[in-house]
């Protein structure tokens, strides 16, 4: 169910407003994303949790809704302790759309765990984000959708 909800929203914002996204989004896209993984690989939760806007949403891929930035920290936190160590990891973008302010990005993830330095596991996932510049201009997400 999940995963058609993402594809319809998906394809109703490719819908929407056919617009090329400016190379100034894209840029910040990329860099946001290779800052997020190379947070993920220091375990750098208040690095993870500032790419967020104040209010936002995160949605686990196990259904659990955070609210904010410290919320959306603490998880990080309680997640690195429970999951492990990433020590490489991709970010694939499989498409992006513009609406007005909204810049909405899905794609996928694929991270290499260790837990404890001796057992690698592969961990993936698919994802919807949506951005929107905070009042200072600059581009945060404020809605992330975390899909097994």
């Amino acid at each position: 169910m999940m995963v058609l909800l993402l594809g319809t929203i998906a394809l109703a914002a490719a819908a929407a407003e056919d617009t090329m996204i400016p190379a100034a989004a894209r840029r910040t896209i990329a860099e946001t994303n290779a800052a997020w993984l190379q947070a993920m690989k220091r375990h750098d939760a208040a690095a993870i949790a500032a790419i967020y806007g104040d209010e936002a949403v995160f949605i686990t891929s196990t259904g659990e809704t955070l609210r904010g930035r410290v919320a959306i920290e603490r998880f990080e936190r309680e997640r690195f302790n429970a999951t492990g160590r990433v020590v490489d990891g991709t970010i694939e973008e499989d498409g992006l759309a513009q609406t007005g302010e909204f810049v909405y990005e899905w794609g996928h993830a694929t991270l290499r765990v260790a837990l404890n330095d001796r057992n690698l596991r592969t961990v993936t996932g698919h994802f919807l984000t949506f951005r929107a510049a905070d009042s200072s201009g600059r581009s945060r997400i404020i809605r992330n959708l975390s899909l097994p």
